[in-house]
């Protein structure tokens, strides 16, 4: 950012819940929001779009699967 490396920090949750229960307008930050859609596992995994962290396809395939990680996970981006 500007010519240097900057480390960032993100905590991401896994909640489900239905379409109908997003509104970003409630959002704490709605201007920062371009865009949202609903991804399934294997559409992460197979877009050419670029998605951070990497591995988080197989993140979510796990805790969906009942494979919860006993600590947090740290995935790189």
């Amino acid at each position: 950012m500007g010519g240097r490396e900057v480390r960032q920090v993100e905590r991401y949750s896994l909640a489900r819940v239905t379409e109908s229960d997003v509104d970003p307008s409630r959002a704490t930050q709605p201007d920062n929001i371009r865009e949202y859609r609903w991804w399934t596992p294997a559409e992460l995994r197979c877009t050419r779009e670029t998605v951070y962290p990497v591995g988080l396809a197989d993140l979510v395939t796990a805790v969906s699967e009942g494979r919860t990680p006993d600590k947090p996970v740290v995935l790189a981006g």
